[in-house]
């Protein structure tokens, strides 16, 4: 049941960082200001990180000792 939940999230971060990456209202890198390009990095960041770690605790948690 935890694996489904980790999993679940892990799934959720990467629709969120898909839909950063690829939504169609935002703008162009080069129109932005350096503060949003920067808010942008870390949000993508902060979306993959949750995504590998959710990988990363399924495959812990499937682990018989």
């Amino acid at each position: 049941m935890i694996r489904i939940i980790v999993f679940s999230i892990s799934l959720i971060a990467l629709a969120f960082v898909l839909y950063l990456l690829f939504n169609k209202r935002q703008k162009p890198w080069n129109e932005m200001t350096e503060k949003e390009q920067r808010t942008k990095k870390i949000m993508v960041a902060s979306g993959t990180t949750v995504f590998l770690a959710g990988l990363l605790a399924t495959y812990f948690l499937g682990k018989k000792k």
